[in-house]
């Protein structure tokens, strides 16, 4: 045999697993170290996060569920998109015409402070 190499015969195969005991204990003393800790800081801790259910689904079937929620999230989103739809031309000049008078009626303003500003100077100056 080979030094570098493992042997059932060393230590046992029960010797490398942990019980589920075992795992449950390590998982109560953290929580009370946790407890402890924030007790010290004098802070209420964190809720503890929910442990995930077994999902027997094998990888491909989470990847294809994964992806036909993004795939309907992404038509979702598309969906608002595809609810607007472009100007007729009628409505086109119509807004352009509005566009048009109120570009007059600023610079006609403009013309009027004008011309109120530069009598204002005459007269005082």
């Amino acid at each position: 045999m080979e030094d570098g190499l493992p042997s059932v015969s060393i230590g046992g195969v029960g010797s490398r697993f942990i019980s589920q005991n075992d795992l449950e204990e390590a998982k109560a003393r953290r929580e009370d170290q946790w407890k402890a800790a924030y007790a010290r800081l004098g802070q209420v801790p964190p809720p503890q996060p929910v442990e995930d259910s077994f999902d027997g689904r094998s990888l491909a079937e989470k990847l294809a569920a994964n992806r036909a929620a993004k795939q309907e999230e992404w038509e979702e989103k598309t969906k608002l998109a595809n609810q607007f739809r472009a100007l007729e031309e009628d409505e086109i000049m119509f807004l352009d015409s509005i566009r048009e008078k109120q570009a007059e009626e600023e610079r006609l303003r403009k013309a009027q402070d004008g011309e109120e500003l530069s009598d204002f100077r005459n007269c005082c100056s």
